[in-house]
């Protein structure tokens, strides 16, 4: 067991050299490091501060999607959920939202399962919002036809999501269908219909159409505060893009991001900045800089502040993201 988490661990780093070659073996370096030397560093600070205000926005939009378990203030969430963040960065396939789920039942002595099941419809409306935000950009900016085929494959697949949770949260068919199915098919399978049933209870805790309301705006206003933090980022290098810009880029990391095999989504994030920037002719070199300071902006402080606060907790975490207290 411990050999085949290793081993995930190991061709999670794989993957990320080969990303990393593959964006850094075209690179002019000397022209690289003048763009990096030359980008505006309280323009950063600015969007690593924005960045670390948009986790209280966060922590409503989790609080309100455990309502239905229990009352929880934002200031004993948004730690908890930037512990998460901290553990996704460092571990691959973002066992930090397992993480997130378990160190919250533990603290608050709620389920953990319905706690990973809030977390899963989450990152349903981060998809969703995203994928929206994108096609509704598109619309509006005569992109690629490859970079529209992305937005409308991405809207669909999230809206096909979104409906089935819908559906699920009004009504127990969907979740009796999963369990008549599992015991048709091979055993192989369950994994398939694990990931189904904890999707559907977690579709559980949009239980009224107020709180649906609620999750999608607070989703929104997590975009817009993401979305200040890559116009910063963006002006600190002096990218002269128009909001389009930020936006495509906003949305083809975070798409990527929601499903990378690689800690902190490492190459997979770079690579996506890389891709939407090309849309509007800027240097390589440049848009490199923008790609490794924008996700350092985000990735480390979110890294030593979890840590630091895990630390003072006295919880271990081990790979397989189980949660133990020393005390």
């Amino acid at each position: 067991m411990a050999l085949k988490k290793n081993l995930k661990i190991a061709i999670s780093f794989i993957i990320v050299a080969v990303l990393f070659y593959l964006l850094f073996r075209k690179l002019d370096f000397e022209l690289f490091r003048k763009y990096l030397s030359e980008g505006n560093k309280l323009l950063i600070l600015c969007g690593v501060l924005v960045y670390l205000s948009a986790f209280a926005v966060r922590a409503l939009r989790w609080k309100v999607l455990l309502k239905h378990i229990g009352s929880f203030k934002i200031r004993e969430l948004a730690p908890v959920i930037v512990a998460g963040y901290a553990v996704n960065n460092v571990l691959p396939v973002r066992i930090g939202e397992i993480v997130r789920a378990a160190i919250a039942g533990k603290m608050f002595k709620i389920s953990i399962p319905s706690t990973f099941a809030s977390v899963f419809v989450e990152r349903i409306f981060d998809g969703l919002t995203i994928a929206l935000i994108l096609s509704v950009t598109i619309f509006f900016y005569p992109f690629q036809e490859n970079m529209k085929t992305l937005a409308w494959g991405a809207s669909l697949f999230f809206a096909l999501l979104f409906v089935f949770a819908l559906v699920s949260a009004f009504s127990s068919k969907p979740l009796e269908f999963v369990r008549f199915l599992r015991g048709k098919f091979p055993k192989f399978l369950g994994v398939f219909f694990d990931f189904s049933e904890k999707f559907l209870k977690g579709a559980a805790s949009l239980d009224s159409w107020k709180k649906i309301v609620a999750t999608f705006f607070l989703s929104l206003c997590v975009w817009a505060f993401e979305l200040a933090v890559y116009l910063l980022v963006s002006a600190a290098f002096g990218v002269k893009i128009p909001i389009e810009g930020c936006l495509v880029m906003l949305c083809a990391a975070n798409l990527g991001m929601l499903a990378a095999p690689t800690p902190a989504g490492l190459g997979v994030f770079q690579g996506a900045i890389v891709f939407a920037l090309e849309s509007f002719n800027v240097p390589y070199e440049q848009r490199m800089a923008v790609a490794l300071i924008l996700h350092a902006a985000q990735i480390v402080p979110t890294t030593v502040i979890g840590f630091i606060w895990i630390w003072v907790k006295n919880l271990k975490i081990s790979a397989d993201a189980k949660i133990a207290s020393e005390n």
